[in-house]
């Protein structure tokens, strides 16, 4: 019974064994890395989260369904994108815990706490010998003590019987770089979770002048309202164009901006003119300049066979309203210039319960078409009225600070990683007077990285002690 239970404890860590090298393994982190950047680049080609009918008209019935099997029109929110994440953010911890505790006894530690031995000297990469010329008032350990303080702090002196040991070393928290960097990795990661599930990204086109108390998120069918908890309000909308000479009729748009209100409980608390890269913040929302265009609202005039009564509504291009004193409702779908070469018109469809919905074009000035003879009621087209409107992207993203902050903290692992070093020195000094029969000055260093420019100091401290005995 034992023996099976052992055989079993030791299967159990011979799994846990496979699982921990797999997620140490730097082979791992590579092609995660690898997969990362191919679908960044096939999101790139893919458009993400437009709907459904854009893909069917872009890659056809078949090809959408095989793409949206594999949630590739959506994939930064995808299971298997998520997986990806949390297997690096495992590779990472495993590879640092893994070295970690030898690092930080490292770092905290006291290191030079013996004397600089002959059996020291041999596992030290860097040693010189300095042998004075003269007796002379210049070379002490007080010069020395202030030659190793001025590159590599305040040095510590360590007793023996025949030397003295001066140890000195600065950088020591270099050594935590790397671990910095994997920890930044790990805090920007939680940061896009955290906006990827309660975060979203919307639009809204407001007409000069308009209020709007919500936004539309982009979904597969449909434009999906969303209620922001506040009210923005479009006051001005300006366009400017660049004045190109000899160029009249080409116009290119140099700059527009949107002068901007936030209104709470029917109180103006926030202006602000929005430009393009320089968005408005409220309310948890950023709400950049994306877009503009112009709605044209249209004039239709009503006229009842029976009474011969008239009346008037106004309808936006792309709108439905209903028609008054009818259960009948019309859609303006879009104003032409010109129809046919017969004059401006409008294209609209009329519906009625229990019929077909019926689509024609209503000209300005005539007031009776053919598709309109049986109904109760003629329509006709007055007029228009254009007002430009702007168009925002709306963006609530509650982990940006926590991705600002692991950018912040990564900027400073790398910093300490590549332009710092843990670098150590020690100078033996024989007890007694200086020179010493047989007592030659021995300086030792060593760094853990940029020893090309740890080699250059170091030679430059043993210059400036080798001159303090001439």
């Amino acid at each position: 019974m034992n023996g099976s239970k052992g055989k079993a404890k030791a299967e159990e860590r011979g799994y846990l064994s496979i699982l921990d090298d797999f997620f140490r393994s730097l082979k791992l982190t590579i092609t995660l890395f690898i997969l990362l950047a191919i679908i960044s680049i096939i999101g790139t080609l893919i458009s993400q989260n437009a709907t459904s009918t854009e893909y069917i008209q872009r890659y056809g019935i078949s090809l959408y369904e095989v793409l949206d099997f594999f949630g590739l029109f959506d994939m930064y929110h995808s299971w298997w994108f998520s997986a990806i994440l949390l297997c690096l953010v495992l590779n990472l911890i495993a590879c640092s815990a893994q070295r970690f505790p030898g690092v930080w006894s490292q770092v905290f530690r006291r290191s030079g706490t013996e004397g600089l031995e002959d059996s020291v000297l041999k596992t030290l990469p860097y040693v010189e010998r300095i042998e004075p010329s003269s007796p002379g008032k210049a070379l002490t350990e007080e010069s020395i003590r202030s030659s190793l303080k001025k590159g590599f702090g305040k040095p510590r002196r360590i007793e023996t019987e025949s030397t003295v040991t001066l140890f000195s070393e600065k950088g020591k928290f270099s050594r935590l770089g790397a671990y910095i960097t994997h920890l930044s990795l790990l805090i920007i990661l939680t940061g896009g979770l955290i906006g990827s599930i309660y975060g979203f990204s919307g639009f809204v086109n407001i007409l000069e002048g308009e209020t709007v108390k919500q936004i539309y998120l982009r979904g597969k069918q449909e434009n999906i309202p969303k209620p922001i908890g506040f009210s923005i309000r479009c006051d001005d909308f300006h366009i400017t164009f660049y004045d190109l000479p000899g160029r009249t009729k080409e116009r290119y748009v140099k700059e527009y901006t949107s002068n901007l209100t936030i209104l709470e409980d029917g109180k103006e608390v926030m202006k602000k003119t929005v430009v393009v890269n320089h968005p408005l913040h409220y309310g948890g929302l950023a709400f950049y300049q994306s877009s503009y265009g112009a709605l044209n609202d249209i004039s239709l005039g009503i006229q009842w066979k029976k009474s011969q009564e008239k009346s008037l509504i106004r309808v936006l291009e792309g709108e439905t309203s209903p028609i008054p004193n009818s259960d009948a409702m019309v859609r303006v779908l879009n104003y032409a210039p010109q129809v046919h070469n017969f004059g401006e018109g409008v294209q609209v469809v009329l519906f009625k319960p229990n019929q077909e919905p019926r689509a024609f074009w209503l000209l300005r000035g005539a007031s009776t078409l053919g598709e309109q003879a049986d109904s109760e009621f003629t329509l006709s087209f007055q007029g228009l009225t254009s007002r430009e409107y702007t168009g925002l992207q709306v963006a609530k993203d509650p982990g940006v600070w926590i991705v600002w902050f692991g950018c912040a903290l990564m900027m400073s692992g790398l910093i300490i990683s590549f332009f710092f070093s843990h670098q150590r020195v020690w100078v033996r000094i024989p007890r007694g007077e200086i020179p010493s029969p047989g007592g030659d000055i021995v300086l030792a260093g060593s760094a853990n990285k940029n020893r090309i420019g740890f080699e250059k100091t170091f030679q430059s401290l043993a210059e400036s002690i080798r001159s303090l005995g001439e």
